[in-house]
C-alpha cells in the first residue's frame, strides 16, 4: 500500500449514545476529512456517507431507512473509527468524535443521497455546559492551564504543556474552559526563552499549550533523529501525478506549491514587527520609562532575523500607564502581568512566524501533526542543468505546520498543509 494510494478504515462506527444503537460504516464512506490546526482547541472533521435507502432499521418504527433518518442522526452521536495508512493510523477508537447536528444532504434520488457528517472533539460538549466560574490564584500560567484542563478530565497523557516564567490570576468569568486557554497564549511567555507566544489547540495526542520558540526549537532539534527525518522532509522537483501509486513518490509534494504570502518587509514596519518603542507611566511614582525592543535574539526557523532598520529607530509606540494604587490589595507586582511585559514582543512574534505562507499537498502521512516542524525542499527555476538537481538553498528550509487536514476517499488519500516560516534560507544555528 503506497502512501499516494487508498486507506483502509479498519473500523468505523456511529453510535447512538442516549440508546445505545450503532452502525457500522465501513464500504459507506465515500469521503473523509480530518483537521488540525495551532488556532483550533478542538480537532475536526467531516465525513461524506453514501446513505442508501433501507439500509438502517429505525429503532422507532422497525422499518428501514436511510441512516440519516432511521437512526437518526440529529447531533451528539459518537463517531469511533481507525484508518490505517502506510505510515502510521488514525485511531479514534476509544476517544471518539462528537456528531455536532443534522447531516447535510448534497445530492438525493429515490434511492440514495449523499449527506456530510460534521464531528468535532469530544471535549466539545463538556467544553460548553460547563463554563469556568472560579478564580485561579497567582500561579504559573502553565500551571492554571492545567488545571483548567483539570476541569474538563483531561488525562494527564492527553495533555502537553510548555512551563511558563510569568505567573498571572485568572477570572473564569463563565467563559468556555478552551476560551479562557486561548485567551492566555499572548500573555505567557516560555521559561527558558524570553519571547511571549503560546499556541493552544489539539491534535490526536492530545491537547498541546506551546510557545512559538519551544515549537521552533523542538522541532528543529527532532531532525537530528533519522526516523522523524525520514518521514518529515519532503521535495519538490516538478509536479507529480496525484494517484501514482509509486513508493519513490512517498514524500514528493504531489502538486506545485501555492505561495500565499511572501515576506514584505514594509507591511511588517508599518505593523511594527521589527522595532518598537515601549513607553509606561508609573501614576504612583512618576517613573516614565522608555525603550527600544525587536526580536534579534529569536529563534528562527530559517536564516538569523535581520533587522531592514537601524536598531535604534522603531516604526511602532506602544504606551501604557501602570497604576498600582488601583491594583487589587494583596496581588503581587508580578501577577499583574502588564500587557507592557508581553503585548509588543507577542505582537512582533506572532507576525514574523507568518512572513511566509504556503499550501502544499503531499501523500497520507498521518504522522504528521499541527505544530511539527517540516523540511522542505524546493527546485531551482534556472536554464543551468546543474542546478536542476540541487534544491533552491533560498527557498528551501524548515516550516511550522500551521494547519493540516487528511483526506481519504476509496481511491486515493493525501495530506493537506499550510505552512509558515519567519525567515527565506537554510537553518544554521540557534545562537
Amino acid at each position: 500500500m503506497s502512501a499516494a494510494g487508498a486507506s483502509n478504515y479498519t473500523f468505523l462506527q456511529i453510535r447512538k449514545p442516549n440508546r445505545g444503537t450503532s452502525v457500522r460504516l465501513e464500504g459507506k464512506i465515500v469521503g473523509f476529512e480530518y483537521f488540525e490546526s495551532v488556532y483550533s482547541p478542538m480537532i475536526t472533521a467531516n465525513m461524506l456517507e453514501a446513505d442508501v435507502g433501507g439500509s438502517v432499521a429505525d429503532s422507532r418504527t422497525g422499518l428501514r431507512g436511510t441512516l440519516k433518518d432511521a437512526l437518526p442522526i440529529e447531533g451528539f452521536e459518537e463517531v469511533s473509527f481507525n484508518i490505517t495508512t502506510r505510515y502510521g493510523e488514525l485511531n479514534f477508537t476509544k476517544n471518539p468524535l462528537i456528531v455536532t447536528g443534522s447531516p447535510m444532504t448534497l445530492d438525493m434520488n429515490g434511492t440514495k443521497q449523499s449527506v456530510l457528517i460534521p464531528m468535532i472533539s469530544n471535549y466539545a460538549i463538556q467544553n460548553n455546559l460547563k463554563p469556568l466560574e472560579k478564580v485561579y490564584p497567582e500561579a504559573r500560567i502553565s500551571d492554571i492551564v492545567g488545571k483548567i484542563l483539570d476541569s474538563l478530565k483531561v488525562p494527564s497523557d492527553k495533555r502537553n504543556i510548555e512551563k511558563t516564567s510569568n505567573v498571572d490570576k485568572v477570572s473564569g468569568n463563565h467563559e468556555p474552559p478552551l476560551d479562557v486557554c486561548l485567551e492566555l497564549c499572548k500573555k505567557s511567555i516560555p521559561e527558558t526563552g524570553k519571547d511571549p507566544g503560546y499556541f493552544f489547540f489539539e491534535t490526536q495526542d492530545g491537547f498541546q499549550f506551546r510557545s512559538i520558540e519551544g515549537l521552533i526549537n523542538e522541532g528543529i532539534d527532532r531532525f537530528s533523529n533519522s526516523a522523524y527525518e525520514d518521514t518529515h522532509t519532503y521535495d519538490y522537483f516538478g509536479q507529480l501525478d496525484a494517484n501514482l501509486d509509486n513508493d519513490e513518490n512517498n514524500f514528493k509534494v504531489l502538486l506545485p506549491p501555492v505561495v500565499k504570502r511572501e515576506q514584505n518587509q514594509l507591511n511588517a514596519l508599518k505593523h511594527g514587527l521589527y522595532n518598537v518603542r515601549v513607553s509606561t507611566m508609573n501614576t504612583l511614582t512618576g517613573e516614565y520609562r522608555e525603550k527600544v525592543e525587536n526580536l534579534l535574539s529569536s529563534s528562527n526557523l530559517g536564516d538569523k532575523q535581520k533587522i531592514p532598520v537601524d536598531s535604534k529607530n522603531f516604526s511602532k509606540s506602544y504606551s501604557y500607564i501602570i497604576n498600582p494604587g488601583a491594583d487589587e490589595q494583596g496581588v503581587s507586582e508580578e501577577v499583574l502581568n502588564s500587557p507592557s511585559k508581553y503585548e509588543p514582543r507577542a505582537h512582533m512574534r506572532y507576525g514574523l512566524l507568518h512572513s511566509q505562507l504556503v499550501d502544499i499537498q503531499v501523500p497520507c502521512n498521518v504522522q504528521l501533526r499541527a505544530g511539527e516542524v517540516i523540511k522542505l525542499k524546493l527546485e531551482n527555476i534556472t536554464q543551468d542543468e546543474k542546478l536542476l538537481s540541487i534544491y533552491n538553498q533560498h527557498r528551501s528550509g524548515y516550516y511550522l505546520i500551521l494547519h493540516l487536514c487528511h483526506h481519504f476517499d476509496p481511491s486515493n488519500s493525501y495530506t493537506s498543509l499550510t505552512l509558515a516560516r519567519d525567515t527565506y534560507g537554510l537553518y544554521t544555528s540557534k545562537k
